[in-house]
């Protein structure tokens, strides 16, 4: 038990100072340590590489759903499985047990998870005594404390604005009920909440798309009308959601607002938060009624920034901002440490000879990036290359009295006055290009684990060539000089500014009421008499706005490709970390072709991409996002949410070095070909593996086409002559085209022929023979990552083991690989130090691995990702140590090594008769032996248990590595003119009885790995 009257000293630990610095995602291990392929198939999510016809999910979408399903399988199907008429306190058990998988991580921090609510004495916690009278009105207290375990029912999505965490949302919604279908969760209903009507808006249009092209519907319904309302489901299944705007939740029903608790209906909610966490009292009390709404369901948490410590260690997925850029899908951020650094350590005051230095500065480089673009396309031809360059300009308010923010704000419009009319000084100007120039070359990216500096050869020119005629040209839409003007919209919100002379407006001001502008910053501008009757922000995509300026207010619901330039003004401290962080998510999106969202050398291989490649030099200036600021204390507040970012890396872990690739063995002079499988579609064969469906969605299938014309299937789905002989065909197909059992069950028969017309135009993976090992596929070794608190001591361990030594390691490790000495040999010549503990990790040498040292752990390590730690996979390393310290291999050389799913690319293609669909297969283990002519790779994958899926991946490696004829019938594979090569699959497990029609891929022996095909 982890909480009671009786044992409150298991939950109660010492108060910390709040720091996100030091937070890790545990949520994210637990289920990372779960493998996903040993999970029930009704466990498993459906179709989880597709969110709609248009659109399939990045690996990290589809990661973080699966992680999901991870946690929901801890929580509902493992310890204490969920079923109809469980006991009363059966929820509560559920959560202790879901708790004390945190306890089991080894994290000195993980104790944080279980923080109690407790009610205070001292006005100073009021706020936290709101939260607990709310809480303690539904959750049973302890005397004057809730141990946090009453809320672990929980998991946060930190991803990165752009990253579509709306389709995991969506896509997450519909494995609920998939969920509840089946009876594996209860049948609560679902609860989306979110702080304003355009983010609903969003969700509202993702939900559409979902429902154009998947069988079940998703119907989105006012909470107001939760249970007044008669529903009827639809045909093919649906699924009711309901939704609400989160800063409209309260203790009141008022116009607007409602009442949590008319709606709280016993805690049996699904809820889902979009963006709607916050730190504010009012937020907070919000933040309990939520808790008090999911506390017999649960509660997901979507955003891009996560600063609460509970947030972060209940991180189920981080795919957060570093994550995002680092992979290419967003614009690299650059910031001007140097300057801000002087800035930082100055006594005195910024000059407003200094503040209107940075404004250039900012100005500057948005026309070098609007040039280099126009540049871009014209050398190119194609005109939809990127974007057009936008300028960011935030603040908190006009209506300031603080002197030095309204000095920011005068800077800032009297510089672009001065341009407008023509009267900047021209020493400043050629002195801020000059300054530009310098920072450019020392700067680099945020999440660069380098440095990586800017060839002052590429800029210099596009600089130093810019004159004011041309920045005006560039940002202001004029080369010439002219007086500015307002022009006003039909909302009090927006003012746009334009030169007189030019065609068209270049700055929107978008603000909560722009009159305090208009009389304060902007008095004596002249004004058109032209009113713009239509909002200038809804056309801003495509519109000659050069420069947008608005407050914190506008753009937490907002994003777009545009901007290349932020500038800060006058943010002020309040909030100032999650504002930054915010603010640049909204500014990193890319897309330099049509529809291809990343950075120009993380697309794919097209036409498009060949006519850019000569110009490649040109894409650092629209694929970065330019940091500036414009007073002290908006410079601190940049630095304190970019500081925060940083925290954010790798949840404070620490790549560690020292691990090296181990000398190949020699075969007579040359080293012995590291060959893997490689794979190719055959587009003459279709799908040969049958579909998979229960007999009694077999038996509605032929009753729902004996009873549906062809005529209907042509008008109401679109289907074709052909499409509907195919569809009806299928039928016929029993045992041939179709695999009946029980567990693939379908409710919606439209997404069935839907699924079965997609199944049969698959094409066939086919061998495609061996190739070379390359650099990139095996790569885990190097991103081998530690908490930061043990980084240093864990490094020292790694250098003992891989120094302490008389003779080179890797050479012995040679000779006894090509035989030349014996094991007695190598331990005796051997005297150094081959292995070393720290904490529950082993660091050692093992022979015939393919990089040393190796670093076999256990689950609970969560503080070190991308070792050697499940369970069966250590079992499986001390078996083989223990085997081939005793016996002698009998092959001339042999090597092996790990193999890590989520980064290397070893595998084996298998048909996933559960969904439908090919996947990849990565074995623990790969194993690479000749002797003679003959060349040998074996797969070992040790396995915990015998499941289905263990089942399809052996019949995927059957139809490739295999011959028709039976037993016996490995295929032989030929690379260069010697080697003669087959491939070989083995399960490890000591306990598992599998069918007889696989037992010979299992063993229990390492001996059974060293034997030929």
């Amino acid at each position: 038990m982890l909480a009671g009257p009786n044992n409150t000293d298991k939950i109660f630990i010492p108060k910390m100072k709040k720091t996100f610095r030091t937070m890790t995602p545990i949520l994210e291990s637990i289920a990372e340590n779960l493998n996903y392929g040993d999970m029930p198939e009704t466990w498993q999510v459906p179709e989880a590489d597709r969110f709609s016809e248009q659109k399939t999910f990045y690996d990290y979408q589809r990661s973080a759903l699966e992680n999901a399903a991870r946690a929901l399988y801890s929580y509902y199907g493992q310890e204490h499985d969920w079923h109809a008429g469980e006991a009363h306190d059966a929820n509560d058990q559920r959560k202790q047990y879901f708790a004390s998988l945190y306890r089991n991580f080894d994290d000195p921090l993980a104790a944080l998870i279980l923080k109690k609510y407790e009610s205070r004495a001292d006005e100073a916690r009021e706020k936290q005594n709101q939260v607990f009278r709310i809480l303690s009105d539904f959750i049973t207290s302890y005397g004057n404390f809730i141990p946090y375990y009453k809320l672990i029912n929980r998991m946060c999505f930190w991803m990165a604005t752009g990253s579509g965490k709306t389709l995991v949302m969506v896509k997450l919604i519909e494995y609920l009920h998939f969920l509840k279908r089946h009876g594996e969760i209860p049948p609560h209903h679902v609860l989306i909440l979110a702080p304003s009507n355009h983010l609903i808006d969003q969700i509202g249009r993702t939900v559409d798309e979902f429902n154009r092209s998947n069988g079940l519907h998703v119907d989105l319904l006012p909470l107001r009308q939760a249970g007044k309302r008669a529903y009827q489901s639809r045909l093919g299944g649906s699924a009711r959601v309901y939704y609400h705007r989160s800063d409209n939740v309260s203790d009141v029903n008022k116009e607007a607002l409602i009442d949590y608790r008319t709606y709280e209906n016993g805690g049996r909610w699904y809820v889902f938060l979009d963006e709607a966490h916050k730190g504010s009292k009012e937020d907070s009390k919000r933040q309990a009624y939520y808790a008090v709404m999911a506390r017999e369901g649960f509660l997901f948490n979507f955003s891009a920034t996560f600063t609460d410590n509970e947030d972060v260690v209940t991180t189920v997925k981080k795919y957060n901002l570093e994550e995002f850029i680092k992979n290419g899908h967003g614009k690299n951020i650059y910031l001007n440490k140097v300057e801000y650094d002087a800035f930082r350590n100055r006594e005195k005051e910024i000059s407003h000879d200094e503040r209107r230095k940075i404004v250039l500065k900012s100005l500057i480089t948005l026309a070098c990036v609007s040039r280099r673009v126009d540049k871009l396309r014209k050398a190119t031809g194609i005109q939809k290359l990127y974007h057009q360059p936008l300028m960011l300009t935030l603040v908190n308010s006009v209506n300031t009295k603080i002197e030095s923010e309204r000095n920011d704000l005068w800077a800032f419009f009297q510089t672009l006055r001065e341009i407008a009319v023509g009267e900047i000084d021209q020493k400043i100007f050629e002195q801020s290009k000059e300054d530009l120039l310098h920072e450019w070359e020392n700067m680099q990216p945020l999440f660069e684990e380098h440095d990586k500096q800017t060839d002052r050869a590429d800029h210099a020119p596009l600089v130093e060539a810019l004159e004011v005629a041309g920045l005006r040209e560039a940002i202001f839409h004029s080369q010439e000089r002219g007086a500015l003007q307002i022009i006003r919209s039909s909302s009090d919100k927006e003012l746009a500014l334009q030169i007189k002379n030019a065609d068209a407006p270049f700055a929107l001001i978008r603000i909560g009421n722009t009159s305090k502008w208009r009389n304060q910053l902007l008095a004596g501008y002249e004004e058109t008499t032209t009113l713009k009757e239509q909002s200038f922000f809804k056309d801003l995509e495509q519109s000659s706005i050069t420069i947008l300026m608005g407050s914190r207010s506008f753009f937490e619901s907002w994003d777009s490709n545009r901007p290349n330039v932020i500038n800060f003004i006058n943010i002020g401290m309040k909030d100032a970390k999650k504002f930054v962080v915010q603010s640049i998510g909204r500014g990193v999106r890319i897309e330099p072709l049509e529809n291809q969202r990343r950075r120009f050398s993380y697309l794919p291989g097209s036409p498009e991409k060949s006519m850019i490649q000569p110009y490649c030099s040109m894409v650092q200036l629209p694929e970065t996002l330019f940091l500036f600021a414009t007073n002290r204390c908006a410079i601190e507040s940049v630095l304190e949410g970019l500081e925060g970012l940083e925290a954010m890396r790798g949840s404070a872990f620490t790549r560690l070095e020292g691990f090296e690739k181990a000398p190949i063995p020699k075969i007579g002079r040359q080293n012995m070909p590291l060959l893997i499988p490689r794979y190719r579609e055959d587009t003459r064969q279709l799908c040969a593996v049958p579909f998979s469906m229960s007999d009694q969605t077999f038996q509605k299938l032929k009753n729902w086409l004996a009873s549906t014309s062809d005529s209907v299937f042509a008008v109401r789905d679109g289907l074709t002559t052909s499409q509907i002989a195919a569809l009806r065909d299928t039928a016929k197909q029993k045992g041939n085209k179709l695999k009946v059992k029980s567990e693939k069950t379908y409710a919606s028969l439209p997404f069935l022929h839907s699924r079965l017309l997609s199944h049969f135009s698959q094409t066939a993976m086919a061998s495609g023979g061996v190739r070379k090992l390359e650099e990139e596929d095996i790569v885990h070794f190097s991103q081998i990552c530690v908490h930061s608190q043990h980084a240093v001591e864990l490094q020292e361990k790694i250098s003992m083991v891989k120094q302490g030594k008389t003779e080179d390691v890797q050479e012995l490790a040679g000779l006894f690989s090509e035989g030349r000495i014996t094991r007695e040999e190598f331990d005796e010549r051997y005297t150094g130090k081959d292995e070393d503990d720290f904490n529950d990790l082993k660091i050692k040498k093992i022979v015939g691995h393919y990089y040393l040292p190796v670093v076999p752990g256990n689950r609970k390590a969560s503080y070190i990702q991308h070792i050697i730690k499940v369970d069966s996979e250590v079992k499986f390393l001390n078996a083989l140590e223990g085997w081939t310290s005793d016996n002698e291999v009998p092959w001339d050389a042999w090597m092996f090594s790990k193999i890590d799913e989520s980064l290397d690319n070893v595998y084996v293609p298998y048909f996933d008769e559960q969904g439908n669909r090919y996947r990849r297969f990565l074995p623990d283990f790969v194993f690479w032996m000749c002797k003679g002519n003959n060349y040998q790779i074996v797969f070992v994958d040790p396995k915990g248990t015998a499941h289905t899926s263990s089942y399809y991946k052996i019949d995927g490696y059957k139809r490739l590595f295999e011959q028709n004829q039976g037993h016996a019938s490995t295929r032989k594979f030929s690379h260069g003119k010697r080697w003669k090569v087959s491939v070989k699959l083995l399960m490890f497990n000591s306990k598992t009885r599998p069918p007889r029609e696989y037992e010979r891929y299992w063993c229990d022996d390492p001996r059974h790995i060293f034997q030929s095909a």
